[in-house]
């Protein structure tokens, strides 16, 4: 088995850990409700095959799109080291700022900055089981639920960042893989 084998096996290992992460795991439900617009109760057991075949291409639109997500992460990941490791001293001076300014921030209060206090969002009234809202969800789960599997997706980002082989891209869609794999079932 050669590295580039091992790596994206590993990948996908990390993946599937990730997917049974108690951040992850207890979702599947919903966002199978809400990607196939329908709910548990209506298919009690009598799921069409039309259903499932809607709900699996559904599924795989799903999984596009926090994939999506993923290998832009590791792409900007894989430039943005390199532009850091060109300019490292400058990086390093920006970085020892950027930690002084926020612990002024901690002992002057965040509630005194009022930048800091903002919030803004949207309510979106997206269609359910239709392929373009099951697209945006994945892309939506992608970046919400970046911080629950960082750990595991950091190591998989960085052993791409740091691979000089052009085929390390295959280790994040193993990632990808490996998460969607159970939830097509």
């Amino acid at each position: 088995m050669d590295a580039t084998t091992l790596g994206a096996a590993s990948a996908f290992a990390a993946g599937a850990v990730s997917f049974v992460s108690p951040c992850v795991l207890p979702l599947v439900p919903a966002y199978m409700s809400y990607i196939t617009g329908q709910s548990l109760a209506t298919n009690a057991g009598a799921a069409t095959m039309s259903s499932r075949v809607s709900a699996a291409a559904l599924s795989v639109l799903f999984v596009l799109g926090f994939s999506t997500v993923f290998i832009a992460l590791g792409a900007s990941a894989t430039a943005l080291s390199r532009v850091l490791l060109a300019y490292r001293y400058e990086a390093g001076i920006a970085g020892g700022a950027l930690v002084t300014l926020f612990g002024l921030v901690m002992l002057i209060g965040v509630e005194r900055v009022p930048f800091l206090r903002r919030d803004a969002h949207f309510q979106l009234r997206a269609a359910t089981g239709n392929p373009a809202s099951a697209f945006v969800l994945g892309i939506a789960f992608g970046f919400g639920w970046t911080p629950c599997i960082g750990p595991i997706l950091g190591v998989i980002l960085t052993a791409a960042a740091l691979s000089e082989s052009a085929r390390s891209c295959t280790k994040r869609p193993g990632a990808c893989a490996s998460c969607a794999a159970p939830g097509a079932r």
